[in-house]
């Protein structure tokens, strides 16, 4: 009999604030050198729609935080796959920016956004250990790859994993990507089972190319230099995040021998 972790339950969370693209008309997007754009924002926003085909996106309330969210996805996990929460191992909340309160701009990650989900789960056990997984766009297919860890080699039974976020509260509103980021939640409890078959999770795989592309994603200040404020935004070159996809997320779909490093 061999172990091997299922997910037992899943839960999401999905703001219930609809904002359409139209609602960005009144909007004024400028290029990364802090020129305004010479097309019209009707034009920009077509444009966006034909390329990725959204139509619309959820913001969370001025009222939530990324770890109220989170909490919803959890509570939501743990009614669909009725776990006992005094019975998980750890929690991982897979984030970025913390909790950024509306109108605030800046990031609290203390305590650890993981902490005041099991605070506000209200689980008593000890030894349910909480921690935040800052890991980028993929961070809970990250999480899961560690509880992966953890379950299969014995050292847990049940682990509850969550990524969450609200990117809206750290986007530039005179940044043209702003269309596509949004808010939400999702979780998942994985769980350890034996079988002489196998079952789950039966493989992963991971790939960094900091060397050259570690500032595809950054933080930066508002495009519009006339903006008053001294916030810092999501900034992100999406023409050569679009390449790198392309170019690697199919090789990591195949076997390919270990790395060396070059003699």
């Amino acid at each position: 009999m061999t172990l091997y972790s299922i997910i037992r339950g899943t839960g999401s969370y999905l703001p219930n604030r609809i904002v359409r693209n139209e609602d960005f008309l009144d909007s004024e997007f400028y290029e990364s050198t802090g020129a305004k754009f010479e097309r019209p924002t009707e034009e920009i926003i077509k444009k966006f729609e034909q390329i990725t085909e959204i139509t619309e996106r959820r913001y969370v309330g001025d009222d939530l935080v990324t770890s109220d969210i989170a909490y919803f996805a959890a509570m939501d996990a743990l009614s669909t796959s009725a776990v006992d929460r005094e019975g998980l191992d750890y929690i991982i909340v897979a984030h970025n920016f913390g909790d950024v309160r509306a109108g605030n701009g800046r990031s609290e990650f203390v305590p650890s956004l993981s902490a005041r989900v099991k605070e506000k789960l209200q689980i008593e056990n000890p030894k349910t250990i909480p921690y935040d997984l800052p890991f980028g766009c993929p961070g809970w297919l990250q999480g899961v790859i560690q509880a992966n860890c953890y379950l299969k080699s014995g050292l847990a039974k049940r682990v509850l994993v969550i990524g969450a976020e609200t990117l809206s509260r750290v986007a530039d509103p005179h940044d043209r990507d702003s269309l596509i980021y949004a808010d939400g939640a999702g979780a998942a409890i994985l769980e350890s089972v034996t079988s002489d078959e196998p079952l789950g999770i039966l493989s992963h795989t991971v790939r960094s190319d900091t060397l050259k592309h570690a500032y595809i994603l950054r933080m930066g200040k508002s495009y519009n230099q006339n903006y008053v404020n001294n916030n810092l935004y999501i900034k992100m070159e999406g023409h050569k995040l679009y390449q790198y996809a392309l170019k690697t997320v199919p090789a990591c779909t195949r076997p390919t021998p270990r790395w060396t490093r070059p003699s």
